[in-house]
């Protein structure tokens, strides 16, 4: 039943992660919302981050079935949020998770969000109690289980930011021109000659 504390923490730290940001700064949910073609008012937005607040700390707090489940059922709907984002604008669309640090709605969305509601449903399924009621030893294990989470929701939160944000600049970067063509458009052949050959007659 504990075995799966740490991955439910982590899988609702990030949750909360997210709806903090949109309480914050609702504009990137909003423009999701938009793109989706779904009511994007300020207080729709910050409605969802208190949804996903309020599931995230309950289910890394105090556990059980129903804020697992609650949990698991929001991640469902990101995944397929994130789904029909990329369908509907290809990859420029931001998927609106975490306030202006939000990235485009990429398959990596999709992947960690259908992870995370299968960690979250059999953490449900399981009754895996939250931070508070975990048994994980003594006081130096029970800080250094709380490391892993803090390290493990900083990555997941990093895996839905920084790594879309990368590729889909990477993506975006001009290809390379090769070199005969980078010379001949600096150095044009006129006649034969190079123009410095002109110049030095």
């Amino acid at each position: 039943m504990t075995e799966l504390a740490g991955p439910l923490a982590i899988a609702a730290g990030v949750l909360a992660v997210g709806g903090a940001l949109k309480l914050v700064d609702p504009a990137a949910t909003r423009t999701m919302l938009t793109a989706l073609r779904l009511p994007s008012g300020a207080w729709v937005a910050r409605g969802l981050g208190l949804v996903e607040l309020a599931a995230g700390l309950a289910a890394l707090i105090a556990g059980g079935p129903v804020a697992a489940a609650a949990v698991a059922g929001l991640y469902l709907v990101f995944a397929g949020v994130a789904g029909s984002l990329m369908r509907a604008d290809g990859a420029a669309a931001s998927c609106g998770c975490f306030g202006r640090l939000s990235a485009p709605a990429s398959w990596i969305h999709v992947a960690f969000d259908l992870v995370a509601a299968t960690i979250a449903a059999a953490a449900a399924a399981a009754g895996t109690p939250g931070l508070v009621e975990v048994e994980v030893g003594g006081p130096l294990s029970r800080l250094s289980f709380l490391g892993l989470v803090a390290v493990g929701t900083w990555f997941g939160v990093a895996c839905l930011t920084v790594l879309p944000a990368t590729m889909a600049a990477a993506s975006r970067r001009p290809a390379r021109v090769p070199v005969r063509e980078l010379l001949i458009h600096e150095f044009p052949v006129h006649r034969g000659r190079m123009p410095h050959d002109e110049a030095g007659r």
